[in-house]
């Protein structure tokens, strides 16, 4: 958004843009007043007309302008990509300090949008202002229940339903109302054995994050096993016979997150001191020889910046062959990267810097593709790294290829637009995300937002006990058991106890960090009979989140009963041994 070029030594231009909002019948328009205040410097000039420009996308109605002495007729011309509006003040104030002001007022119906459960804004702000004041004011409906979670950049006041940005600096300001967005998805994978023999392969399942929860409705065909990698990735397997050919629809909400999920911060703490070496060490696409070139660079922010303003987004390279650069080769052709090369550049150079990251490649959902644009395959996939702070013990996800199109800010915040497929720390190409399981130009990701609110179906199961049925009360015996997820939800931190009843259970208490929908884990024990005991008979419990799971009796058999039976027993196969050998010598 422009206004008419004055000179700066002669006027000065004061902004105020109002932005009422107004909710019906599920679409938002709002009431826009511009009330611009324009102060002579000089006493033998003056301004008389005066012009702003909006983009051509803008749906605009009801225009109205005026000046101190009432409505004047506006002169609007539209071209390609603009409308411009031209105001032309009826009698202006002539003499030094003294002051116009123009009022232009319009109703906008295609400003905010409303995406799912939230809504988004991108708020243009005038480029020529002149050295004067500019100040965005943003009413929101007063019986709403709407609150402000992203803004980019951070509001100077909020208070009641209004939000106020005075004098932002950016070229726009982009604000999402609502703490989280929650996606209907169906994904597609194809597989195929090319192979005359039968081989196991896996594909990755959207999974859980610090800002994202995933709600499976189903899994079609089942895996025959599901597992998570070191990375954290939801990996199922799948058996293919020789040339055999599968289709698995994965259907789930996906619910994403503004802030990190406090049931998951600190198991993710937990994994990253096992992850270290790997998050450090570089990677095929990861790989940077030049050090020269981010010698100067020292933090996350550093290489950030770098990153968004050395490389050059290509839209070309979206529809030809996107080979895949790395990090290494887009610095010798940074005008040929798109979201691959600007991933894999901030990775490189973070771990030369000792600063741990991961590329994350998903959905991005996005729309402008001109602003923010998707690159990675024909199924609008999307790729972005991490970088982990170590003082806040999260990671935090960033996003310079659309801070390079778009000129939003997603390095201090991020989005609710950003969808997780696959998880690459241990190896920079594996594993492979939906959309990449392709057979010709099909079309395998459909994403919506949805107003809908998944349900938690919550369901924990004990299999695999291995006990045996008698024990002696002078041994030490090792026991197992299985603990399947048969949930529609990851479970975190899960605690499991044993409990003993006439036993001694040398492990009481154990807790499984995290177990992905269906995903299995054997938990191991030792246990005695208990000293004290008088009784011939023990039980073990177990319980899960303080619930009784399964349980199993015991027999206790005295030692010197067990002995004495082992003996009867020998004396009696001895003798029968015996007379079996004397009736033959007969």
């Amino acid at each position: 958004m422009t206004a008419g070029r004055v000179f700066a030594a002669d006027f000065k231009t004061d902004y105020q843009v109002e932005y009422d909002l107004s909710e019906f019948k599920e679409k938002l328009t709002s009431k826009v007043k511009f009330n611009i205040k324009i102060t002579n410097l000089k006493g033998d000039v003056y301004v008389n007309k005066f012009a702003i420009s909006f983009p051509k996308s803008f749906t605009t109605s009801n225009l109205q302008s005026s000046d101190d002495h009432g409505l004047i007729a506006p002169k609007i011309i539209t071209d390609e990509s603009n409308t411009k509006v031209e105001m032309e003040f009826s009698n202006p104030n002539v003499g030094r300090d003294t002051v116009n002001n123009f009022y232009l007022n319009f109703d906008q119906s295609n400003l905010f949008q409303i995406n799912g459960k939230v809504w988004e804004v991108v708020l243009p702000v005038i480029e020529n202002k002149e050295g004067g004041s500019y100040k965005v004011i943003v009413s929101l409906p007063q019986d709403g229940d709407k609150k402000i979670s992203i803004a980019k950049p951070r509001p100077n006041i909020i208070s009641g339903n209004q939000i106020i940005w005075d004098n932002p600096t950016e070229k726009t300001i982009y604000a999402v109302f609502g703490e989280t967005q929650i996606y209907k998805a169906e994904l597609i994978y194809h597989l195929k054995n090319t192979e005359v023999f039968p081989v196991i392969t896996e594909v990755a399942f959207p999974p859980d994050s610090l800002y994202q929860k995933i709600f499976i409705q189903s899994i079609s065909p089942e895996p025959s096993n599901v597992y998570q990698d070191s990375d954290g990735n939801y990996l199922g397997k799948y058996f293919l016979k020789p040339l055999e050919s599968k289709t698995i629809t994965f259907r789930s909400y996906i619910q994403v997150f503004s802030t990190s999920r406090d049931e998951v911060k600190d198991v993710i703490e937990q994994i990253v001191q096992t992850q270290k070496n790997y998050l450090l060490s570089s990677q095929k696409y990861w790989m940077i020889n030049n050090l020269k070139k981010i010698d100067g660079l020292t933090n996350a922010k550093d290489i950030y910046n770098f990153t968004v303003n050395s490389l050059k987004y290509n839209y070309q390279k979206i529809n030809s062959n996107n080979s895949r650069l790395g990090a290494d080769g887009v610095l010798s052709r940074p005008d040929q990267a798109v979201c691959l090369e600007f991933t894999d550049f901030f990775v490189g150079a973070s771990r030369e810097k000792g600063i741990m990251a991961r590329e994350i490649e998903g959905y991005g959902f996005s729309f402008d593709p001109r602003l923010q644009p998707l690159s990675l395959v024909s199924d609008v996939l999307h790729a972005w790294p991490e970088y982990y702070n170590e003082k806040a013990g999260l990671w935090v996800p960033v996003d310079p290829t659309w801070e390079n199109t778009s000129g939003i800010d997603y390095f201090s915040s991020f989005d609710l637009n950003h969808i997780v497929f696959a998880i690459h720390g241990k190896k920079s190409d594996y594993p492979l995300p939906v959309g990449m399981y392709k057979v010709g130009g099909s079309k395998d990701i459909s994403i919506k937002a949805t107003l809908d609110d998944p349900i938690e179906k919550k369901s924990i199961s004990v299999k695999g006990f291995s006990l045996p049925l008698r024990i002696t009360d002078r041994k030490n015996y090792s026991g197992k058991f299985i603990i399947k997820n048969n949930s529609n939800i990851y479970l975190w931190k899960i605690p499991v106890d044993i409990k003993g009843k006439n036993l001694k259970i040398n492990k009481e208490k154990t807790k499984i960090l995290s177990l992905a929908p269906y995903e299995e884990k054997t938990v191991e024990f030792n246990y005695a009979v208990d000293k004290k005991n008088k009784n011939n008979e023990a039980q073990v419990l177990i319980l899960v989140f303080d619930k009784e799971i399964d349980s199993r009796k015991l027999i206790i058999i005295p030692q010197l009963y067990e002995i004495g039976i082992k003996v009867g027993t020998g004396t009696f196969i001895g003798i029968a041994f015996f007379l079996i050998i004397k009736k033959l010598r007969k």
